[in-house]
Parts: C-alpha cells; structure tokens; sequence
C-alpha cells in the first residue's frame, strides 16, 4: 500500500526570522528550487526510495533571505516559506 501521509520537514533560521517547509511526499525532484534559489539554501539529495532518485532539502537555511522563489516556482506545492518580519503596508510607509 502506498504511504500517503503528509511527511512536511521544517527548517528554521537560526535569527527565527524565516521558516520553510518541504512536504517530502509531494517534491518530485525536478530541481527547479535547487537551480533558482539565489542563495543556495537548496540542495537535492539521493532518495533510492523514491522513483525520482533525488528530493530537495534544506542544507543552508541562515543564508536564505525570504525571497520566496523556491516557493512560488514549485510546481507541485512542495514548499511553503514564511516570515516574521512584518510586511509594511500603505499605512505604515507613510
């Protein structure tokens, strides 16, 4: 039978400031985050396990600087980032 539990890993920044979150069950290793991430905090790894042979993870989280491209270029909604820092608004660049 085949495991369809969520297997979501999480990575913290050492300040806090940003979280991301891989669902390993989902990511099917094509890389794209890997080859776009312009602060190399993605890398792939070998997974025998899986039938793709590869899956990303998080090996350098303090340089990631909440850029969002690994997120919005995943096209099968594997990784999920967030962050602490407060987002201004109209009101509050006045």
């Amino acid at each position: 039978m085949k495991d369809t539990s969520i297997h979501l890993v999480t990575s913290v920044s050492s300040s806090g400031e940003y979280r991301l979150v891989v669902n390993e069950l989902w990511c099917k290793g094509c890389r794209i985050c890997v080859d776009l991430c312009p602060r190399h905090v993605l890398e792939m790894v070998e997974a025998p396990e899986r039938w793709e042979g590869t899956i990303v993870k998080v090996t350098n989280m303090d340089a990631c600087n909440g850029c969002g491209i690994c997120e919005v270029e995943c096209p099968d909604f594997a990784i999920g980032l967030t962050s602490t820092r407060k987002k201004k608004t109209n009101e509050t660049a006045k």
